[in-house]
């Protein structure tokens, strides 16, 4: 039997971006697409949390992967299911107005209630994870979308050419 979660002024529907080692927490607003996962074009001398550029609907789109920002992993090893989750960057950035997070599989929609959620201590430092908590009984971060903004623009993020 499922059980049915009331849709109500309390709840925010969103979406859980497995990681492996942590679900990423979204709303549903945040996410303009989800697509199945392409190598993106890598970046010499990129930070391990910045996977690459992805060619999406004509332009370049970063890829970072959070859970690469975690202190204790450094390489992200792409599965079948892998997937990339193209989000629209906070600030409205018109230059750069989107950003891809690795995923390790599709998300699953969610409707996120507080009362289901609960603070959580971080494992280990992670500049990309505004908020560590346990969402179902599962480790998840809330992501901060604003410091991965900022950091994708202190690496300078160059421009894919267009294929």
């Amino acid at each position: 039997m499922t059980r049915e979660t009331p849709i109500d002024a309390d709840t925010v529907i969103g979406m859980a971006l497995p990681t492996g080692s942590a679900d990423i927490l979204l709303p549903r607003t945040a996410v303009a697409e989800i697509v199945a996962y392409r190598p993106p074009t890598p970046v010499p001398g990129a930070p391990d949390w910045f996977v690459g550029n992805l060619l999406w609907q004509q332009r370049p789109v970063p890829v970072v992967s959070i859970a690469a920002a975690q202190e204790e992993q450094t390489e992200v090893a792409p599965q079948r299911r892998t997937c990339l989750v193209v989000c629209y960057v906070p600030s409205g950035n018109r230059s750069a107005p989107f950003v891809a997070l690795l995923a390790a599989g599709p998300p699953r929609l969610c409707h996120f209630r507080a009362d289901e959620m609960t603070p959580a201590q971080p494992v280990a430092p992670n500049r990309f994870v505004l908020h560590t908590l346990d969402y179902q009984e599962r480790p998840s971060w809330i992501p901060d979308m604003d410091a991965i903004e900022r950091a994708l623009a202190e690496v300078a993020v160059p421009k894919v050419a267009s294929a």
